[in-house]
């Protein structure tokens, strides 16, 4: 799975950041270092280019395929959790991306609990497309959409037909599904959050403390969800609807 996402992914970073982030934030420094990590992680010295990767990523730089690049390069030095963490962390930009998907699946095959990312539940789940578009996608198409809204409204005024009624109803009723998509968008995004187990091995305890009961184990690479986040412990949950604390040092998200 890994062979045919070598190239292709590292020719869109390059692309998506000279092109998308505007030059001012990223500047030639920054741009250079990407095209080394690339150059790099052709090379196949990857522990050179995730050590730039992960420059970019500690300085505040986000994007899709910055994290993707990052999650190969570590998958490649056999360091599946962090690469499992940042194909994570790349799915909220690229919901879509096929190669994505098949490497995080082929990066949790390797894992001895091979924990899925946490299903959608709840809102959620009822409306089930918000998981294949980002954020900035949901507000953009709101926008559209209420742009139409009005334009059609403002006709409907002048030529009130059946057809203009149509038009206006149907446009209202996009615009309302669209609000609540973007809505429940933004609540999945600032509410539970998927998290990586970073360590060799963790034990899941009923409450915060290292002194409380063990309810069970998760290795590296584990995918949960975090519910709660107290002082130094996480609150953590699995598809199943198990949940126990951890501590937040052997969690990435």
């Amino acid at each position: 799975m890994i062979w045919r996402t070598v190239g292709y992914p590292l020719v869109l970073l390059f692309i998506s950041l000279s092109v998308l982030v505007p030059r001012a934030a990223w500047g030639e420094r920054m741009l250079s270092k990407v095209a080394l990590a690339n150059d790099y992680y052709v090379k196949t010295q990857y522990n050179e280019a995730a050590q730039i990767y992960q420059q970019l990523v500690d300085g505040g730089s986000e994007n899709g395929y910055l994290y993707y690049n990052l999650g190969n390069a570590y998958l490649r030095l056999g360091k599946t959790g962090p690469a499992i963490l940042n194909y994570v962390r790349a799915k909220r930009f690229l919901p879509r991306d096929e190669s994505l998907d098949a490497n995080l699946r082929h990066a949790i095959l390797k894992t001895e609990d091979q924990l899925e990312p946490p299903s959608p539940s709840g809102a959620g789940a009822l409306f089930f497309w918000t998981e294949n578009f980002t954020q900035t996608e949901h507000l953009v198409f709101l926008g559209i959409i209420n742009l139409v809204f009005w334009s059609v409204l403002a006709v409907w005024h002048v030529r009130r037909s059946g057809f203009w009624n149509m038009a206006r109803n149907s446009m209202l009723a996009l615009l309302f599904i669209s609000a609540l998509s973007a809505g429940v968008k933004i609540g999945l995004e600032s509410g539970n959050q998927p998290g990586v187990i970073l360590a060799p091995k963790i034990d899941v305890k009923s409450d915060m403390g290292a002194g409380n009961v063990t309810l069970f184990q998760l290795y590296e690479g584990s995918v949960v969800s975090v519910i709660k986040k107290e002082k130094d412990w996480f609150q953590i949950q699995l598809n199943d609807g198990k949940k126990g604390w951890a501590q937040k040092s052997f969690i990435g998200t």
